[in-house]
């Protein structure tokens, strides 16, 4: 089973190959927008490749039309169109991880 590990957010998890980075990411709870649902329309769940690049599935003519049109280059992927083959290590650029709130502290008074 293929290993998936999301490294600016210290998570790994184990997923069946074939599985999108995109699709293991939501099954797991790991926040990755995806504007356009995962239909390849957006480049919201863009992810970067650090290791193992060569264990996903191959950029098809969708895929590179979408990251052209945004200027995304390599090391960069579309988490709803790259498919586990293999073991990958990917980031998540800072800009594009939802805001997460910890604490809320109280308004003074």
């Amino acid at each position: 089973m293929p290993r998936l590990a999301f490294k600016n957010q210290g998570i790994v998890l184990d997923v069946p190959a074939g599985t999108s980075i995109l699709e293991a990411a939501l099954a797991h709870g790991v926040n990755l927008y995806h504007t356009c649902g995962g239909n390849c329309s957006c480049s919201t769940c863009r992810v970067i490749v650090l290791k193992g690049a060569q264990n996903l599935s191959g950029i098809e003519d969708a895929e590179a039309q979408v990251l052209d049109a945004f200027e995304l280059k390599t090391p960069y992927r579309l988490g709803c169109q790259a498919f586990l083959e293999g073991d990958v290590e990917v980031e998540i650029p800072d800009r594009d991880r939802p805001p997460r709130v910890s604490k809320i502290p109280p308004l003074p008074r």
